[in-house]
């Protein structure tokens, strides 16, 4: 009995059409990936918001207020950066679960820094042109350390494969060296208890995942 080559059983993870158009199950699609992706970061940033809602401890001076205001903007491009990366065909898996932890634990950081920033009645966001200002060290915005160019986040969407893994862990690190200098300064300069330690954690974290993604590019 003559069979279609053309035609896969209802259980098989593809199938395509008489024109060899091939045709991808929903949780290999792209799009539906991107999607998903995304709207697992709007959780996380949400759960961020909601169940971080508590005491944030007394006090608050201008370390801890222009830490929470940038260290927001720096964190939203290293989410941007890991949604694209993930769309990339990367080849390491672990750096893909470097992006996706990225995504989960910086996601949640923004919603309790903007609930932080609304308890001390202060706006949600760097809304000057300045940066690090509270640092002492007044930096365009778009040149804060560590973050990519337009040009470098182009460049990382149209590569593919192992150039895509290489360049995702270059940025990424050059990010994070960035973000632990300003975590560092406003562990040490803050008043704020919470925003202290959440700073420490930064450090912390940043430091290991740095490690991580040097040694995927053999450092």
């Amino acid at each position: 009995m003559a069979t279609d080559s053309n035609t896969r059983s209802a259980g098989g993870s593809e199938s395509s059409t008489s024109d060899d158009v091939l045709v991808l199950p929903w949780w290999r699609n792209p799009a539906n990936i991107a999607i998903g992706t995304f709207g697992a970061a709007l959780l996380v940033f949400a759960l961020g918001f909601t169940f971080g809602a508590r005491p944030s401890g007394d006090g608050h001076n201008t370390s801890d207020v222009g830490f929470l205001q940038d260290m927001r903007i720096h964190h939203e491009q290293a989410l941007t950066m890991s949604l694209i990366y993930i769309q990339t065909q990367p080849e390491s898996s672990v750096l893909r679960s470097i992006a996706y932890e990225i995504i989960m634990s910086q996601g949640t950081e923004i919603g309790r820094m903007v609930q932080l920033l609304r308890d001390f009645d202060e706006a949600e966001t760097n809304e000057t042109d300045q940066a690090m200002s509270w640092m002492g060290d007044p930096t365009p915005l778009e040149e804060m350390p560590g973050l990519a160019t337009d040009e470098q986040m182009k460049q990382l969407q149209q590569s593919r494969g192992a150039d895509a893994d290489a360049l995702f862990a270059r940025l990424m690190i050059a990010h994070h060296k960035g973000g632990v200098h300003m975590a560092e300064h406003a562990a040490m300069h803050g008043t704020n208890d919470e925003v202290r330690l959440m700073a420490e954690a930064m450090v912390k974290a940043q430091t290991g995942e740095i490690a991580d993604l040097e040694k995927q590019l053999g450092q």
